[in-house]
């Protein structure tokens, strides 16, 4: 698990500079800004930069909290300036660093990546337990070693998070499953080690029921992911109100109009679900007039995940479509299969029902909200792709 930072080194006259003659080395000085980028590193507690030169004192900055840069003023100009970046989570310990040398130049502006080694790991458990689907899962506890981590629920997933773990090491891994009686239910165990997970491997989980497939996964901009699919989960088409619902819409973009509008759904499921045979229709209530948008045989739409439909416009947008237009106001829209009901929303500004709508914005509803989605109120301006909302 390896990070760059991305460093942007501004040299600047700091204090008075003399151009016509005496000791240049002890009035320049650079101020350089550190742009961290995307930083995820769970538990975060603080980064250090350590600067060091022959020639010159040590500067220290440290920051326990920060946006998207630091910024170190007084760096006197010149050669081999060495950067030595150390992160640290999960109560202080050392997680990563890395170290890069630059030549500081007056008038010169130079972006150096430092590469971050990472010393230690952490892990993170995600099972789908749906929001329309009763698995009886109440509680979980999953053991590496001696360590134990309790579950929590959040908006249908039960998640564990550990601490900062050591590579290279072998862990003995085991999860357990209980209902609200406190009787396991599904459990299965395996040797994992952090530093070597960077395939998808498979963990047979046994219970009275069926088996569970382990998937992990590597990810270099946060912590080892584990998804644990449990053995009541199918494939099927949505068959009931609520399966999946709509989570955010983008119905008036400021910018060419139509071509960037889109919608997103969600999986509320524990199930994998086919999208052949369904289509989104939407009326127009000063019309009456029906659009629809058929859905291609081949979509799926895995549990407890988003997908993104727009335009050819639309980045990133898992199924793209040409003629399907949102209204801007006064709305009529429905996720139908075959001929079941699965979500339907009227949204509207000027009702006694007002929705979050206004030009160039989109609006979003948190997972949390699901079970009073049609109401405005649960909804918020925002736009958070494939994720829980984040509202602004």
């Amino acid at each position: 698990m390896l990070r760059f930072f991305g460093i942007l080194l501004t040299t600047t006259c700091i204090v008075a500079c003399s151009h016509g003659g005496g000791d240049r080395e002890q009035t320049e000085s650079s101020g350089v800004s550190l742009f961290l980028g995307k930083l995820q590193v769970p538990l975060l507690d603080s980064i250090s930069v350590h600067v060091s030169a022959a020639g010159m004192a040590d500067i220290h900055v440290s920051k326990n909290s920060f946006g998207d840069n630091i910024k170190i003023e007084g760096i006197p100009l010149g050669e081999n300036r060495k950067f030595a970046v150390k992160v640290y989570a999960d109560s202080g310990k050392l997680v990563q660093n890395g170290e890069v040398t630059a030549n500081l130049n007056s008038n010169q502006t130079t972006t150096i990546p430092i590469l971050l080694k990472a010393l230690a790991g952490f892990l993170r458990l995600e099972i789908p337990l749906g929001l329309s689907t009763n698995t009886e899962v109440h509680s979980g506890i999953l053991l590496l070693d001696s360590l134990v981590f309790k579950m929590q629920i959040e908006n249908g997933k039960g998640i564990f998070n550990t601490g900062a773990l050591p590579l290279n090491q072998i862990f003995a891994l085991k999860l357990e499953l209980k209902n609200i009686k406190g009787e396991i239910i599904f459990t299965g165990q395996k040797q994992i080690s952090l530093s070597s997970i960077l395939q998808t491997e498979t963990m047979q989980l046994q219970s009275t029921r069926s088996s569970v497939i382990l998937e992990l996964e590597a990810s270099f901009n946060g912590p080892a992911q584990i998804l644990a699919v449990l053995p009541l989960s199918v494939s099927r088409k949505p068959e009931n109100y609520g399966d999946l619902f709509f989570t955010e819409l983008f119905i008036d973009p400021k910018t060419n109009g139509d071509n960037f509008e889109y919608m997103e759904i969600y999986n509320a499921t524990i199930d994998t679900l086919e999208l052949s045979h369904c289509k989104i229709a939407q009326s127009r209530s000063s019309t009456g007039a029906t659009q629809r948008l058929y859905m291609p045989d081949d979509l799926i739409l895995q549990p407890m995940e988003f997908l993104i439909l727009g335009r050819d416009s639309v980045e990133n947008a898992d199924f793209n479509y040409q003629s399907f237009v949102l209204q801007n106001s006064k709305q009529n829209l429905g996720f139908f299969c075959d001929s079941l009901v699965i979500d339907s929303l009227y949204y509207s500004e000027n009702t006694d029902n007002p929705f979050p709508m206004a030009r160039g914005k989109a609006m979003q509803l948190p997972l949390a909200n699901f079970a009073n989605r049609t109401l405005g109120s649960s909804w918020c301006f925002g736009s958070s792709p494939r994720q829980d909302a984040s509202c602004q």
